[in-house]
């Protein structure tokens, strides 16, 4: 058992793109990996720490912009230390696309079929799979033994997003969980939404940050005197709460006139719905959308702004905040929000406000902004507490030793072979 915990083939499933990997990665002069699944790139960061461990690891994810028979029943591409699969996804949640009905329906049973299809083909000794829908219920099905990360809370989820593809999501979820024996939860808080859910104990394991955002340089001089605050929301939704955001920056502008607010994320972009709701309420001066935007252009803009603006009304483990606590960036958030405390250590690492209150929300940015003293000491407490938190190395540790329990409780038992008993008496000595 020690010798394969050592050396180990892992399977990683969840959302990548392709671009990360071939970042991260080197595949083959003139090869060119699917658009993948969105999002931030905390799985790739996951498989090149593992990679650089020694382990041999598949990155295994779906791709709903491909159309799916080119896809049918995954693709796979060879790099350095990994194997990508790229499995088919269904491009709408419920009207029919390529001669199939849409994925909600019935469960994403069709997507899960591709992923079980590459699982077979990498022949893991082992699965890690994120979020408890289509991914963590693939690496079940599978048989191989598996941990479990959760990273949203689904009962939370739909009672912020109350629309029918996330009430379907919810009962996947609500099938999957009791199903995971070896689950962690990405923050306290998430923990305690799905402890009576899961059928054991669940391991608190925050995201990692990559040593390349941990250790580089903080925030610039200037960053303070840029007077810019920036947002990175995905979505102009309830959850996000960007409405409120705006708000509130307008109010602040009126008592400093030369603060700035840049906007980034999907539904932020020039034209957009943030856009098109500020201008109409008259909040749109002095705030740029600029809308999704590669990741190092938004860490880039961390290093050289005055703080991070975040109104969400529920985080699990917020990869932005994480992010800008690394480089030292001061972040505004929300005082009741699950997960925000706890990553901000209770304020003292950054800025706790309510979000829901765009008055409170606006003294919040008034009193950072005019207190240099004040930004100095949250800067250089966020940087202290995202060590504590977000670094790689003892993230990855942790999750090796799951994987190994995981490995260590599907290995069929050992069968000890007894001595026959002697037939000689037995000494009178004493041992």
């Amino acid at each position: 058992a020690r010798t394969r915990l050592m050396s180990m083939r892992i399977a990683l499933l969840g959302p990548y793109t392709g671009p990360s990997l071939a970042g991260a990665f080197g595949f083959p002069e003139g090869t060119t990996l699917p658009p993948g699944y969105p999002g931030a790139p905390l799985m790739t960061v996951l498989a090149k720490a593992l990679v650089d461990r020694g382990h041999t690891v598949a990155a295994i994810s779906t791709d709903y912009s491909t159309p799916i028979g080119e896809l049918e029943p995954f693709r796979r591409f060879t790099g350095e230390g990994i194997d990508a699969y790229f499995c088919p996804q269904r491009p709408r949640s419920f009207r029919g696309a390529y001669g199939r009905r849409g994925r909600a329906l019935d469960f994403f049973r069709y997507e899960r079929d591709g992923l079980r299809a590459a699982i077979a083909d990498f022949k893991p000794d082992v699965i890690h799979a994120h979020w408890t829908y289509e991914f963590v219920w693939a690496a079940l099905d599978s048989g191989v033994p598996t941990l479990a990360t959760a990273h949203d809370s689904p009962l939370k989820v739909v009672r912020f997003t109350p629309n029918l593809y996330r009430l379907f999501r919810y009962f996947m979820a609500r099938r999957v969980i009791p199903r995971c024996r070896y689950l962690t939860a990405v923050s306290p808080d998430l923990e305690r939404d799905l402890r009576d859910w899961a059928p054991g104990s669940i391991s608190v394991v925050a995201n990692p940050i990559s040593d390349a955002i941990l250790r580089a340089p903080g925030c610039v001089p200037q960053a303070f005197d840029s007077r810019t605050l920036m947002m990175v929301l995905n979505g102009w939704t309830d959850l996000k709460n960007g409405a409120t955001a705006l708000e509130a920056f307008a109010a602040a502008r009126r008592k400093e006139p030369d603060l700035r607010l840049v906007c980034f994320g999907s539904g932020f972009e020039t034209g957009g719905e943030a856009h098109r709701w500020a201008e109409g309420k008259g909040f749109a001066e002095h705030v740029e959308f600029r809308g999704p935007t590669p990741h190092p252009l938004i860490l880039e803009k961390m290093r050289t702004s005055m703080a991070l603006l975040h109104p969400s009304r529920w985080e699990a483990c917020c990869m932005s905040i994480a992010e800008a606590m690394s480089v030292g960036l001061p972040v505004i958030a929300g005082r009741a929000t699950d997960g925000v405390p706890w990553q901000l250590d209770g304020g003292r690492a950054g800025m706790l406000a309510d979000v829901t209150d765009a008055e409170a929300l606006s003294e919040a940015i008034l009193a950072l902004a005019r207190d240099r003293s004040r930004w100095d000491t949250i800067s250089a407490a966020g940087r202290t507490r995202a060590h504590e938190l977000f670094a790689l190395a003892p993230v990855v540790e942790r999750y090796i030793t799951l994987y190994g329990a995981a490995m260590q409780a599907a290995a069929p038992p050992r069968v000890v072979s007894r001595q026959p008993a002697p037939t000689s008496a037995p000494s009178s000595e004493t041992p």
